[in-house]
């Protein structure tokens, strides 16, 4: 896939009349946005233009852990549907002033793709003027209705929701996949090895919508490998409490450092809530039943 980036500043975008552009910022590429570029690539080579930051963030509309996907995220997803080219907005004060005229002659008409498909809830250009009826003057345009998972619009807004309440099973639904964060392990305070429950303490990586505090069951993927592991968003009751939860893992089987390297933490179903243990003895039982259920739900 070939990576390409516009910034205004620096305009040098290369006329490309024979693919099918798709327009969005696709935090999550669930199914919604899996099935709008699918669309596409059946028509032909396909490129995705997407920002670099969430547009929202830009306008200070975003705080913190509230995005579901990074740019490198999308992009690995993306290269793996078979996009074949990527262009990537640079987020500026001047490209949110664009208006949609401007972002149709500076941007679009030097592309001049094929074909756009886009969604029907897409907007673009100064305080979203621009609609998919008005690019529809310019372009042959598609626009694909949006998809419905149990009646509900498979939304990002939705999927943030969800794992927002642990329902992470429910995310998997609308993703297609396990919801996952990307994070460093960094050096902790070793509480998890006093009681044979070694944890990799996982700093993101990315502004990832944090999962609803509690002990969850997953994987956790290192280069080539994959471990079952007991993963818990928690602000330590047991054990000097913390004023913000922090994300941990307990890798089933594996045995050695972490430190130092990243991993993908896949959350796949809510366990239980965190509680208070009386001690660190009774904190260790109960994860001795974390671990053994984890090991027989978790497939190999």
């Amino acid at each position: 896939m070939k990576i390409i980036e516009i910034d205004l500043k620096n305009l040098n975008v290369e006329m490309n009349k024979d693919i099918n552009l798709v327009l969005g910022y696709f935090d999550g590429v669930h199914l919604g946005h899996q099935y709008l570029i699918k669309k596409a690539i059946s028509e032909g080579d396909t490129g995705v233009m997407t920002f670099d930051l969430s547009p929202n963030f830009a306008l200070g509309k975003n705080t913190v852990n509230s995005l579901l996907t990074s740019l490198s995220d999308k992009a690995s997803i993306f290269q793996q549907m078979g996009v074949k080219y990527l262009y990537i907005l640079r987020m500026s004060e001047d490209l949110l002033k664009l208006s949609k005229d401007d972002f149709i002659n500076q941007i679009l008409r030097k592309i001049s793709p094929k074909k756009i498909f886009i969604g029907t809830d897409y907007r673009f250009g100064y305080k979203a003027e621009g609609t998919p009826e008005y690019l529809k003057e310019f372009f042959k345009v598609e626009v694909v209705d949006l998809q419905l998972l149990h009646d509900l619009k498979i939304s990002s807004r939705y999927i943030k929701e969800f794992i927002s309440n642990g329902e992470v099973e429910k995310a998997k639904e609308s993703l297609g996949r396990y919801y996952s964060v990307y994070g460093l392990v960094v050096e902790g305070k070793h509480n998890g090895e006093k009681i044979g429950f070694p944890t990799a303490n996982i700093e993101m990586d990315y502004p990832y919508v944090l999962p609803k505090i509690g002990v969850y069951m997953g994987y956790v993927k290192l280069e080539n490998s994959s471990y079952k592991a007991i993963i818990s968003v928690s602000t330590h009751p047991t054990i000097e409490e913390l004023n913000s939860p922090i994300i941990e893992a307990h890798l089933l089987y594996y045995k050695g450092s972490l430190y130092g390297r990243e991993v993908k933490l896949e959350f796949v179903s809510y366990m239980r809530d965190i509680k208070k243990f009386n001690s660190l003895e009774e904190l260790g039982e109960q994860l001795k039943k974390d671990r053994e259920i984890a090991k027989n739900a978790l497939q190999e």
